[in-house]
């Protein structure tokens, strides 16, 4: 289930994410032994603009003081050391296959409780 959900001012040099997203999904798989048909990963851009921080609003990413935001959404059940782990393998996989600085990386983790997810045609019970 986890969903990695990725978002960012666009790139002048659009980046290749039919080659980015696969890479993200296989380290994570790898990294925390997951399968990897259950590791989701989107990337979004935010209109050129449409980001502010503070009263700075640039038109693109590398140009940007401001972070690759991204929000991870897993089951529960992850224990802390679990979350660092997949925090980092994140974050160590933007830096690699997207060259993202991972000073400009910007993570949070929700987490959902079993019961309160719909997929695959049923309520999801862990």
């Amino acid at each position: 289930m986890p969903f990695i959900h990725i978002k960012s001012l666009p790139y002048a040099q659009p980046k290749p994410m039919h080659a980015i997203l696969p890479a993200l999904c296989r380290d994570f798989s790898q990294a925390l032994a997951i399968p990897l048909e259950h590791v989701h990963a989107t990337w979004e851009y935010f209109q050129a603009g449409h980001f502010c921080k503070g009263d700075d609003a640039p038109l693109l990413q590398p140009d940007s003081p401001h972070s690759v935001l991204v929000d991870l959404l897993t089951p529960d059940f992850n224990d802390a050391d679990t979350v660092v782990r997949m925090l980092s393998s994140i974050a160590h996989s933007l830096e690699r296959h997207a060259a993202v600085p991972l000073n400009k990386i910007f993570i949070i983790h929700r987490e959902a409780a079993s019961g309160s997810v719909f997929d695959d045609g049923v309520i999801a019970s862990w």
